[in-house]
């Protein structure tokens, strides 16, 4: 009997992923991104979701959503106030959302219209984990109600998430919230993730989320504002801010690693070049180190879109920029850098490198390019004078038959 279920999931599962791929290739197509917001109930998806349509729309975004409910249309009609289109869907009383449901209720939109399409599942932390419904990125949210160790107790969601969320970061303090605890937990399951601490209420958080939101879309628009007042602990970037950037006491290498990635990451934001996620995700690298566990498909990706020396020159001026800042500023700030990038020297990193040269590698790797190509032109200049001189002097000779008698 269990082999059975096996065969059968197996072939529901192999079904829904072809359909996937064939969606995907619809999105990919029509240059829509597409997200896929996985939770628990009560995690906060729907006012996340209202508030990023809204703030997206109002940015001149063309978004819309599918929204899966086992029952009702209430989300769906929450969802509308923010003036996208929106669709429900009910699965009475199956737990996920799957590839057939979604093509289904795509029927008469015209995905080249839009922008953005976000799938808001049905709430549940297991069963979606296995679903491709052809998206770009699926996001794994968490609220600061429902515990630390939600992402140990379901791996499977969070380990397939391309990004998490934390909601409702305005109750952090009163529900007793272990905002560290929290983010061990989620980068454990998935080291290196892009994390989002956010508050559909207050907007904390929000401007960074949306900003990540059209850098993925390859947008060339940024959001200026989100809220007017928002509480400084809560702003895009406090994890790396203020006391955070000081005092810090780096007990493991992957842990420096990740506090100075995101400052250059935050570093690229502030100045108005953020980095996407592959590039982000690049700054990982090392050759005997501790890097994630799908570098070789994120140098890929890599490859594929972007330029190396492009890119190392963008790296080693955001690394000069918070060099120079902590420098003139916060002398704690400096010395933080400093016992960071000391812990990091541990081992071979890619990331030490761009450090120690801030963009010199550059032009190192352009010099060597450049001796490297004068010595084959040297080589082949003498290899060519080699065959002349030999013709010349060392060349074959005719000689006359001995006379006969």
């Amino acid at each position: 009997m269990t082999t059975r279920i096996a065969l059968l999931r197996r072939g529901i599962l192999k079904k829904n992923d072809e359909l996937a791929a064939v969606l995907r290739d619809r999105y990919s197509s029509a240059g829509v991104m597409v997200l896929n917001l996985v939770s628990s109930p009560g995690t906060g998806k729907t006012a996340f979701l209202e508030r990023t349509l809204t703030e997206l729309k109002s940015k001149g975004a063309r978004v819309a959503a599918l929204v899966g409910d086992l029952e009702t249309d209430n989300d769906a009609r929450r969802l509308a106030a923010s003036g996208a289109p929106v669709r429900q869907i009910n699965t009475h009383g199956i737990c996920h959302l799957d590839a057939e449901m979604i093509d289904k209720h795509l029927e008469g939109w015209e995905l080249d219209d839009l922008d953005f399409l976000f799938i808001e599942n049905v709430g549940n932390l297991v069963c979606p984990s296995s679903y491709d419904l052809g998206e770009k990125m699926r996001v794994a949210l968490l609220s600061v109600t429902e515990g630390e160790d939600k992402p140990l107790k379901y791996p499977a969601m969070f380990n397939s998430a391309d990004a998490a969320v934390i909601t409702k970061i305005d109750l952090a303090e009163p529900c007793g919230f272990d905002r560290e605890l929290a983010l061990n937990n989620i980068r454990e399951i998935r080291p290196g993730i892009r994390i989002f601490e956010t508050s559909a209420k207050t907007g904390a958080g929000m401007r960074e989320w949306l900003n990540y939101l059209v850098v993925e879309a390859g947008s060339k628009w940024v959001v200026e504002e989100v809220e007017a007042q928002v509480p400084s602990r809560h702003k895009p970037g406090a994890e790396v801010q203020g006391q955070a950037r000081t005092g810090r006491k780096f007990e493991t290498i992957k842990e420096a690693k990740e506090f100075l990635i995101h400052w250059i990451d935050a570093e690229a934001r502030r100045v108005g070049s953020p980095l996407t996620e592959v590039e982000r995700q690049m700054l990982f690298v090392s050759e005997k180190g501790w890097t994630l566990p799908d570098m070789a498909e994120v140098q890929a990706a890599f490859y594929r879109y972007h330029d190396l020396v492009e890119y190392e020159e963008k790296v080693g001026k955001l690394i000069r920029s918070i060099q120079a800042s902590a420098q003139a500023g916060n002398k704690d700030e400096a010395e933080t850098w400093r016992q960071a990038v000391q812990v990091l020297s541990r081992e071979d990193h890619y990331l030490l490198e761009l450090m120690k040269g801030s963009g010199e590698m550059v032009r190192r790797r352009r010099s060597h390019m450049l001796l490297w190509l004068g010595v084959v032109l040297v080589a082949a200049a003498l290899a060519a004078l080699a065959i002349v001189m030999s013709h010349y002097f060392g060349g074959s000779r005719v000689y006359a038959p001995p006379p006969t008698n």
